[in-house]
């Protein structure tokens, strides 16, 4: 008796009675050689301080994992259990809002038209930098509330409507100060050139200059960003001056990504797979070359991923989908996310892309889920901590009032989340899902 004792796994938080254990494992497959979701029927999860200490059959839980003085056991009663979402795209900090700028895009001016006319992500740069750091931490800490409502536990959120070196760290100070004492991990990224401000409206290489010389080591020695990040479009940055930005971000210690090929092909898929970037975002104008490198390992590192945004398509009305279909058949990796931003996506429900990654971009529902995941977790370069179910990761584990993970995206516009663990903590109780 003491021998199988000794043997027991010792948790202090184990959930049961699950239909369906969705662990989302890194490269798992199907019999036919799909990515699958790695389902566990009948499944139980187990935790201790905070990480995940067993994934398996409830049947065998009762027989190898025993719950220690003061835990926590909870029944699933027949619900999906699966890894806390990840949302790999975002923009939290900024202020105001651009309804008015979307009746415009109603009536027919394009995107690129209304930011030509001074709107856009101008207009939101200066109601951001009249703001107070109070009111931009009570803004961002609402949005982190909200995102975890919708069972999202790590999010990465860009700067980028500050423009200036005092704009853009304050903005990742904020980040900081709110994530210190919020339960959803926040990866900051630095996206100083995210548009040219109108102080520098006929000196871009100027703006580029104090961008390399300036913000970048200065986010870097406050230790305020992990990624460096771009947005190569016409309006915006030319792959030149996108490859100085994330070239001088890589020579500081910040991680390359990279805004690309979203409103028309410029290559930048292709040079920022060539410095070995951690994901391309966007990609709905992806030109074959872009695709194949999204396959190339550069300098030994893994090829990038790609994070697909299909709620600023859906909400911009221009152009098609990126095709998502295309680059899962040739072996790229595909991320979705929110793109939570004032302008082209002001939505925070994760959970739609995964609808419209399997309605407009004829992904599978597996594909979807992991996408929303072990892929956002991997464009994140975070896939060793989070976004599967898997002994050793954090405990960041959502319960949906679902019975089947074929529901997530069925079941469109809807929150189906029940309960959030994050850390094996419980953050979230929700006994009418459904609701925002």
């Amino acid at each position: 008796m003491e021998e199988s004792r000794a043997a027991w796994v010792e948790a202090d938080l184990i959930i049961k009675g699950a239909s369906e254990v969705l662990t989302c494992a890194p490269g798992s497959r199907d019999s036919g050689g799909r990515l699958a979701v790695g389902p566990i029927a009948d499944g139980a999860v187990a935790a201790r301080d905070g990480k995940i200490v067993w994934v398996g059959t409830e049947a065998a839980m009762m027989e190898e994992v025993r719950l220690a003085r003061g835990g926590e056991m909870l029944d699933a009663d027949g619900r999906v259990v699966m890894p806390g979402l990840v949302d790999c795209h975002t923009h939290l900090a900024w202020a105001g809002d651009r309804a008015d700028e979307f009746q415009l895009r109603v009536a027919g001016t394009t995107y690129r038209q209304v930011q030509e006319a001074g709107g856009g992500i101008a207009s939101t740069v200066h109601a951001t930098r009249t703001a107070s750091d109070e009111v931009l931490r009570a803004l961002v800490r609402k949005r982190l509330d909200r995102f975890l409502r919708y069972g999202v536990t790590t999010v990465e959120a860009k700067s980028g409507y500050g423009l200036s070196l005092d704009e853009e760290l304050r903005h990742l100070e904020v980040y900081r100060e709110v994530a210190f004492a919020h339960a959803v991990d926040v990866v900051p990224t630095l996206l100083a050139a995210h548009v040219v401000p109108v102080e520098y409206s006929d000196r871009a290489d100027d703006y580029v200059k104090l961008i390399v010389k300036k913000m970048i080591p200065a986010a870097a020695k406050r230790k305020l960003a992990h990624f460096c990040d771009a947005f190569c479009e016409r309006g915006a940055f030319t792959v030149d001056q996108c490859r100085l930005v994330l070239e001088a971000g890589l020579e500081n210690g910040l991680l390359p990504k990279l805004h690309a090929d979203q409103l028309s092909y410029m290559g930048g898929t292709e040079m920022a797979a060539q410095l070995g970037a951690v994901s391309v975002d966007h990609l709905d104008h992806v030109a074959d070359a872009g695709i194949a490198a999204l396959t190339t390992v550069a300098g030994g590192k893994r090829a990038p991923v790609a994070v697909l945004l299909p709620g600023a398509t859906f909400f911009l009305g221009e152009g098609s989908y990126a095709p998502a279909r295309k680059m899962l058949d040739a072996g790229v990796r595909v991320a979705l996310s929110t793109d939570f931003n004032p302008g082209s996506s002001p939505t925070q429900n994760l959970w739609l892309m995964a609808t419209m990654g399997c309605s407009q971009l004829r992904m599978t529902s597996e594909e979807v889920i992991r996408a929303i995941t072990i892929e956002a977790a991997a464009a994140l370069a975070m896939d060793d901590e989070i976004g599967s179910l898997e002994v050793g990761k954090k405990a960041d584990i959502l319960i949906l009032d679902y019975s089947r993970g074929a529901e997530v995206p069925y079941r469109y516009g809807m929150n189906p989340v029940w309960r959030v663990y994050k850390d094996g903590k419980r953050v979230v109780k929700r006994d009418s899902p459904g609701e925002g």
